[in-house]
Order: structure tokens, then C-alpha cells, then sequence
């Protein structure tokens, strides 16, 4: 049985109907494997997402074989047409205007989940679930997105857009866990699986390198300037598309001292560079606001802003639209990036997010 931590709650599986997302992962192989021993009837599904037969070929052969270990009826859809027009071509649109989003927040709103919920429907399954760390509390009639147990595994931060409708009908199988109980489970179903190397956060490039991905999709290297705070230039880049505000290594050349990127104007090609204390915001503009819980114009709560990073508290106020807002931090920190995402968490509950604009 599952049980919603900090309810009394608990969820009898014997015998209910799920669909799973089997990625070819250790993760989703080792939730499946906690859905059979629960008394699950498991279907699996895998997405085709991506055409490079090089990356896709071993992680749908993985995910096939770890469905046949555990006996698993398995799907694979084709939703590759889908994938690029959701996933991939906002993502590249994105860089070429200087914001840097985070597709796997965008895959699983706008895709992933979609379809897991639409197929779980036509085979009249009860659930869906998938091998996130998260964990999910309430009941089934209103469920709350939780982190994760163990905090440097969560997950929860990528799924903040999730919907009510879809959060109502998940299993987070591996929420109370971490990493070594999960290759472990794996382990014990004989799944060489349990020992291949976790994914890189973009799981799209086909040579690790985000750089030669855009290149080859149209943004072309352009020598520009770097400039400093006051506008003179200091030196030159290849193009300002091959940064993003906060970084501060890999800036192609020395400046006797390190230096942080502040700004970026891709109109003119420009990325303004300061020390490491000009780094600093009070405030943040947000757009694309969701909320998972009713809450008033202004509110506390902590805000994470990238997927581990650390959590600040800071009071937000939401616009009449309720689709913008502006985070105040209570006390100064490091630069986010345009078209990240900020999350707003109440101590282990997931509250809403949107993504960063423009910062001060």
C-alpha cells in the first residue's frame, strides 16, 4: 500500500490498473518493480521522443528488456513530431531571445504527463505513474505536491506546473527513497539496468554539448563586445547567445579577476560583465505564474531557483491577473537566469512557480 506521508490516508493498489512511463532508466524500472510488489496491475509506456537513432535506440532496447524482466505489457509512442514542436523548438526560440528554460519543466506539463494521463484513459487505468522523486499527500480527492524524502534526490521542483487534474490521478513510487534503494530494487530483478549512468539534465543533445546543439539549429557564432558596468567595452565574445546571466566560468577569456555575467542584449550583441557582489537581486519579476493551492495576493514562502539549488524566503505578491507576480527576497541573492524557473515551497509542499523576467 501507499501511504501519504502526514495523513492518514493510505491507498490500497491490490489489483488496480496503472500505466507507467518506463523511460529505459533505473528510476522508472525500479518503480515499476514497486508497483508489481504492491499488487499493481502494471502496463508500461515508453516515449519516442527523439529521431537521433544513436541516443534513442539503447534507451528504448532498455526500457523493452527491463518490461520482458518484470513481465510487463509495453508501449512505445511515437511522439516525436510532438516532442520537437512542444519541447524542442521552444526551447531554441528561447535562447535566441536570451532566455534560458528549462525543457524538462516544459516536457512534463506540456507532453509527458499528457500523454501518460491520455493513454492510462483509453486502457482504463486508475493511475499513471512515473520514477520522479516526489511524493504526493492529501487524499485522493485533493492531492498536494511534496518533495522528495531525501532532499538531494527530489525532483518536485520540475514538476511544479503540473495540474490538480494530473497530480489527483499519480504514483510517486519512489518518493521515500534514494538513489542506492533504487538501483538496489533494480538489482534484485536482475535488471542490468540498475547499473547504467543516470541521464544528463537535457536529455536531447545528442553530444552532450548545448553549444554545437544550437549551433546546429541556426544561432551562429558573431564576435561582440563584453562590457563592463559602465558600458566600456572590456573585451570581445563569439557571440552573446553563448552565455547566461550568473555565469561566470567558460567566458572564453581573462580578465585578471572573475567576472560574472550581469546582463545580456542580444539586439546589440552585448554581454555586460561586473564582479561577483554585483551579482546580487532584492527582487524578481515573474510571468507564466501557477498556483497549486488557493493563496492570497501576498504571501511568504521559500523560493528555490534552479532544481538543487538552495531555498530563500521571500514574500510574493501576485498581479490582478494572477499570471505575473514579483518575488522580494528577505535578504540578497545570486542572479537567476531569464526563462528559469522560480518554485514557491512551503516548508515541503509545492505552492506554484513561474518564470523568471527581469530581476533587480
Amino acid at each position: 500500500m501507499i501511504i501519504f506521508p502526514n495523513d492518514q490516508n493510505v491507498m490500497d493498489l491490490t489489483k488496480r490498473k496503472v500505466l507507467l512511463g518506463l523511460s529505459g532508466g533505473v528510476d522508472s524500472a525500479a518503480a515499476a518493480a514497486l508497483l508489481l510488489e504492491q499488487g499493481c496491475d502494471v502496463t508500461a509506456l515508453t516515449l519516442w521522443t527523439w529521431p537521433d537513432s544513436a541516443w534513442n535506440d539503447p534507451r528504448l532496447k532498455r526500457a523493452a528488456h527491463s518490461a520482458k524482466i518484470l513481465g510487463l505489457k509495453h508501449i512505445v509512442l511515437d511522439v516525436r513530431r510532438e516532442f520537437h514542436d512542444n519541447v524542442i523548438d521552444p526551447f531554441i526560440r528561447d535562447w535566441k531571445v536570451g532566455q534560458t528554460s528549462n525543457p524538462c519543466v516544459t516536457c512534463n506539463a506540456t507532453l509527458k504527463f499528457q500523454k501518460l494521463r491520455a493513454i492510462a484513459d483509453e486502457l482504463g487505468c486508475d493511475y499513471f505513474a512515473t520514477g520522479h522523486y516526489a511524493r504526493l499527500t492529501g487524499s485522493e480527492s485533493g492531492r498536494f505536491l511534496m518533495r522528495a524524502r531525501y532532499r538531494d534526490q527530489d525532483q518536485s521542483y520540475f514538476l511544479y506546473r503540473l495540474t490538480q487534474s494530473l497530480l489527483d490521478r499519480l504514483i510517486f513510487p519512489l518518493g521515500e527513497k534514494n538513489k542506492q534503494d533504487t538501483r538496489a530494487i533494480a538489482s534484485m530483478s536482475q535488471d542490468p539496468v540498475a547499473g547504467v549512468k543516470d541521464s544528463q539534465d537535457i536529455c536531447f543533445l545528442e553530444s552532450g554539448n548545448l553549444k554545437d546543439f544550437l549551433k546546429k539549429r541556426g544561432l551562429s557564432e558573431k564576435t561582440g563586445s563584453f562590457l563592463n558596468r559602465s558600458g566600456q567595452v572590456i573585451g570581445e565574445h563569439k557571440g552573446s547567445w553563448l552565455f547566461t546571466v550568473g555565469q561566470r566560468r567558460r567566458l572564453g577569456q581573462s580578465f585578471g579577476k572573475r567576472m560574472t555575467v550581469l546582463s545580456i542584449n542580444h539586439t546589440r550583441n552585448a554581454v555586460v560583465l561586473g564582479d561577483e557582489e554585483d551579482a546580487l537581486m532584492y527582487e524578481m519579476a515573474l510571468h507564466d505564474v501557477v498556483y497549486l493551492t488557493s493563496l492570497s495576493q501576498m504571501f511568504g514562502a521559500e523560493v528555490q531557483l534552479r532544481s538543487q539549488g538552495t531555498t530563500y524566503s521571500a514574500s510574493v505578491t501576485m498581479a490582478s491577473d494572477k499570471q505575473q507576480a514579483v518575488v522580494r527576497f528577505e535578504k540578497p541573492v545570486r542572479l537567476s537566469s531569464p526563462g528559469q524557473s522560480a518554485v514557491f515551497y512551503d516548508g515541503d509542499r509545492v505552492i506554484g512557480g513561474g518564470i523568471v523576467g527581469e530581476m533587480t
